[in-house]
């Protein structure tokens, strides 16, 4: 026989033979869960069993119900007095309750009460709970079957190769007892050279060494180091370093060097009494015994090294003070922060903002700048899935939602799952949104995905104007690169179906198409098929044979007045005009200037030509601008469109500022020369091409009729007054009552 280790089995004893007092204690208590006899009476289950894991939280139960005034000693009498409490399968704060008061082995509970345990400052019931179960593990594993050498010659009974035989074991000589025991397992298996710890361990392997196991798992700094060894930190170990300076150069590295406002040094020096090139010494004097701190091999130079390996190109400060708790505590010589303290020291990263970079953030935002322009469509834009995650040191979800943070801290533009580079336009914003749609869109729902305060007229002009994007309907926009049909107006799909029918086509086959195909209404389509350069007859729509006939004249348009030798169109300044758009004009301007549809005419003035064109439904004033901004006009005031008949062209402000109702109507037509107001009446009535002798209720009619009902309303005021106003003229039969009231 060899003397090979091998696993064999002792009479198992029952969990009443380890805990005798369970049988009383349960006695008020149903712990039977449904067997015939009790629980306890049965064989103390294998170790890592979820049946033990039941019957030791029983225990603890029972112990917690009946025995608060019971010793630990007296609950647990299998328990080996040399047991290490901190190898034991417990929470963790279980634990650290234990070894905050002292508690290392089992002999210095086991003269104390169950409800001193239970006393013990910021401990819960939970936590007692778990004390007990572990105790209680431990107690029992003498019932378990144990790791055997082979049985010694003329003996009955095993031997067991642990130090523990021949005294009780110091918390080093434990651990390397387990580790001994896990080897003495490997080596019988035959795999000698297996790792102790990191590999999964055999399947069946025996209870012993798979409790030294979890043992040697859970060690801690705690189990190897001494109470002030565990204080040393990387904050604390900063703070002595730091503290073994003289009081000045704390001073001076506190208020300038890790200061987020960092003191002048002329400040400090009137502050500490020295000059200012003294603070400069002693602060580049403190400055490189700081940096000695982070001296090669030292542990505070190992933490520098995993934040900068932690850190790579870019991390969130918050998971890296995560991962590494100490650097959030205070360094209370500089009042600041570990990790600022280590930023201020080691050139290698940067910490700002809630960011932590390598080497600076500038360097990490130009690192991402560089794979964003590696990655981006021709309109700027980069699918995030096709990002690395932020740092791969960091779980993937959590990565993932850092680059999002990241990107927008860099100042890019996000929408959904697309990143956009390229935002410093209307355009350029645009074409990226239509490139992750990747179909028309209008451009109300272009600008609800801008994230930004701009108008629709601005996007539509951008547009317009932008080689880019082809209009494909009324107000629906696509890239050109698509190759889709170009929508060009209501007037241009009317001219190809006139065309494309010979001349003419039918109206209700004309808007039945173009309605179909467009989101165009059927009204729109009837008013272009009716207007130049199209006739509508019959219910035939063709290209009209001769040039428009103007119907409405000068004298019947509104707002619209003569004096001398000049036409005033009176108009309000909005905010187009300032903007530099065009406006509509009356299709009596037409007639003044002798304009055809199609045409654009150009009148002179003192700012250079001002257009005037009939290329849409209407003619239209080009823009007037730059003759307000001249004039330095504002929005809502009221001025004059002047045409002359010498085909010049100017702008007059109308001065508002009269009250009496006749002046007011004079000013509203122009008439503002000492003529005029000597003889209102004429200038009233010769404004709008009535004889200059008409009686007032002919010249109040007249404005009323031809929509001018500010002004009628005004004369109506004082129009007894207007009537006694001499006039040179013939007599003229007076009017009719009714005649009159008809015209009012």
């Amino acid at each position: 026989m060899t003397d090979d280790p091998v696993t064999d089995a002792m009479p198992a004893l029952c969990w009443l033979d380890a805990f005798p007092w369970i049988e009383a204690a349960a006695s008020d208590t149903d712990f039977t869960s449904g067997s015939a006899q009790g629980w306890w009476l049965e064989p103390v289950d294998a170790p890592a069993t979820s049946k033990r894991a039941e019957r030791l939280a029983d225990l603890s139960d029972l112990a917690l119900e009946h025995l608060t005034r019971w010793t630990v000693g007296q609950i647990f009498p299998g328990l080996p007095a040399d047991t290490v409490l901190s190898h034991l399968p417990m929470t963790s704060k279980a634990r650290n309750a234990l070894t905050r008061f002292g508690y290392r082995v089992a002999s210095d509970l086991q003269g104390l009460q169950l409800g001193e345990l239970l006393d013990i400052p910021n401990v819960g019931i939970g936590t007692v709970d778990s004390m007990l179960q572990a105790l209680a593990d431990a107690s029992a594993s003498d019932a378990a079957p144990v790791l055997l050498t082979a049985r010694k010659e003329g003996t009955g009974r095993h031997h067991v190769p642990h130090d523990e035989d021949s005294k009780p074991a110091s918390r080093d000589a434990s651990f390397l007892q387990d580790l001994r025991l896990i080897g003495s397992w490997y080596v019988a298996l035959g795999i000698p050279a297996q790792p102790l710890l990191g590999s999964a361990l055999q399947p069946s392997s025996p209870p012993e060494v798979i409790k030294a196991r979890q043992r040697l798992e859970l060690i801690n700094a705690g189990d190897v180091l001494d109470q002030e060894q565990t204080e040393l930190d990387a904050a604390e170990l900063l703070q002595r370093c730091i503290s073994a300076l003289d009081s000045r150069a704390r001073q001076i590295l506190a208020r300038r060097f890790f200061a987020d406002q960092p003191e002048t040094l002329d400040e400090l020096g009137r502050s500490l009494d020295v000059t200012r090139e003294r603070v400069r010494q002693i602060e580049a004097r403190a400055r490189a015994d700081m940096v000695e701190f982070l001296e090669p091999g030292g542990t505070l130079e190992m933490v520098g090294a995993a934040v900068r390996e932690m850190v790579g190109t870019v991390m969130p400060l918050a998971d890296l003070i995560e991962l590494m708790p100490a650097l959030a505590r205070t360094v209370e010589a500089v009042s600041q922060p570990a990790w600022r303290v280590l930023d201020r020291l080691d050139d290698a990263y940067e910490m700002e903002d809630g960011w932590c970079a390598s080497p600076t953030i500038l360097g990490a935002q130009t690192a991402t700048l560089t794979k964003l322009h590696e990655l981006a469509d021709q309109y700027g834009v980069v699918r995030i899935g096709d990002l690395d995650p932020l740092n791969p040191n960091q779980p993937e979800d959590a990565g993932r939602q850092s680059l999002l943070d990241w990107l927008t801290y860099s100042g890019y533009d996000l929408d959904g799952g697309y990143v956009f580079t390229r935002t410093q336009s209307l355009g350029d914003r645009a074409a990226s949104i239509l490139s992750v749609v990747g179909s028309p869109m209008a451009s109300q729902d272009i600008l609800d995905r801008f994230g930004v305060e701009r108008s629709l007229s601005s996007l539509r002009n951008a547009l317009a104007s932008d080689d880019r994007f082809e209009r494909v309907d009324r107000d629906r926009w696509a890239l050109a690169e698509w190759g889709l049909e170009s929508y060009s107006g209501v007037r241009s799909l009317v001219r190809e179906e006139v065309a494309r029918g010979g001349g003419q086509v039918d109206m209700d086959t004309l808007v039945e198409h173009v309605t179909g195909k467009y989101s165009v209404t059927a009204s729109s389509v009837i008013a272009y098929a009716s207007a130049p350069p199209f006739e509508a007859k019959g219910g035939i729509v063709r290209f009209a044979a001769a040039e428009r006939e103007i119907h409405k004249s000068p004298a019947r348009t509104r707002r619209l007045y003569r004096r001398a030798d000049d036409w005033l169109y009176r108009v309000k300044i909005t905010k187009d005009h300032l903007r530099g758009s065009g406006s509509p004009a009356p299709m009596a301007i037409a007639s003044i200037l002798d304009l055809q549809y199609g045409q654009t005419r150009r009148l002179e003035s003192v700012l250079g030509p001002q257009s005037i064109n009939w290329t849409g439904n209407q003619p239209a004033f080009g823009t007037i601008r730059r003759f307000l901004v001249t004039a330095d006009l504002a929005i809502d005031s009221d001025i004059f469109l002047v045409i002359g008949d010498d085909g010049s062209f100017h702008v007059e402000p109308i001065d508002a500022g009269s009250t009496g109702p006749i002046e007011r109507a004079l000013r509203l037509i122009g008439a503002t020369d000492t003529a005029d107001r000597q003889q209102p009446r004429v200038a009233l009535a010769t404004a709008i091409g009535l004889p200059a002798d008409s009686p007032a209720a002919s010249v109040i009619g007249g404005y009323r009729e031809r929509g001018d009902s500010d002004i009628a309303d005004l004369l109506l005021t004082v129009r007894d007054e207007l009537d006694g106003m001499a006039v040179a003229r013939e007599a003229t039969p007076s009017a009719d009552i009714d005649e009159i009231l008809d015209l009012l």
